[in-house]
């Protein structure tokens, strides 16, 4: 009966933790890809525009969607002498933003960047871990969502800020093997300085799943979540942004790199 419990209970945090996928899924296959459409030079180091998120007008959540898991974390627009951005605050709550988009990431080289700022980690009572159900709270977590029509063979690219664990620790998500976290900033800064992240999705994929991906990008997210713990966390986002590189998957040797980590990966 224990073990029956136990499954059930687990089934149920994963359902809880693909929630954001069900979501994107829906619209994967009413668009065509959002770089067909939209073709300029992104702010950063991007070659083409696929969405810029710079949230300077009052009103610029209106586009994203929000998913509520317990509690509304409240993310409002705020603004201050140089820049506006996004403030999240939860009170012992786990709501997530999240925005539909399709990306091709099969033939092209899509890359998200973004700028963040944590000023209150959640209170935990153990050692801090990426795989532990009860205390799965962090201050601050960007998303990217490749969902499958078969819901069970969707993946997640989930950046994380953690407080305690090293930068570059990875990891894999209590609720589901196919949840992928790599911890990019740990701690706070003592001078509540911003900083940018510029990642590799496709780097990143091979990295954590060890093949090129199977599916498209569906939809990015970000959220604040401090359900488990009870606490509170304060964060900000700005300036997220996604788009392609300027090599292609068949251009940019990503089928070698995929190659040399699969041989490393079967030669231990």
């Amino acid at each position: 009966m224990r073990r029956h419990i136990k499954k059930l209970r687990r089934t149920l945090l994963f359902l809880a933790g693909t929630l954001l996928v069900l979501a994107a899924i829906r619209y994967i296959h009413r668009a065509p890809f959002e770089g067909d459409k939209i073709k300029e030079s992104l702010p950063g180091h991007k070659a083409e525009t696929v969405k810029f998120f710079p949230f300077s007008a009052g009103d610029a959540l209106k586009e994203w969607e929000e998913k509520v898991f317990k509690g509304k974390v409240v993310y409002s627009i705020e603004k201050s002498e140089d820049m506006s951005y996004v403030k999240a605050a939860s009170d012992g709550a786990a709501s997530a933003l999240y925005y539909r988009i399709k990306v091709d990431a099969k033939n092209r080289r899509p890359a998200i960047s973004w700028k963040w700022k944590v000023e209150k980690f959640p209170t935990k009572k153990e050692c801090e871990s990426l795989d532990k159900e009860n205390e799965d709270d962090f201050a601050a977590r960007v998303f990217v969502i490749f969902p499958a029509m078969f819901l069970t063979n969707s993946k997640v690219l989930e950046y994380v800020w953690a407080e305690n664990l090293g930068v570059d620790t990875v990891g894999t998500s209590p609720y589901s093997k196919n949840i992928k976290l790599i911890v990019l900033r740990s701690g706070l800064d003592k001078d509540k300085r911003w900083f940018s992240e510029d990642r590799d999705i496709i780097s990143d994929y091979i990295k954590m799943f060890g093949r090129m991906p199977e599916y498209n990008i569906g939809a990015v997210a970000f959220m604040t979540n401090t359900e488990h713990t009870g606490s509170g966390a304060e964060a900000m986002y700005d300036e997220i942004e996604i788009g392609y590189k300027n090599d292609s998957v068949k251009e940019g040797g990503l089928a070698d790199e995929s190659k040399i980590l699969k041989n490393k990966i079967s030669d231990r």
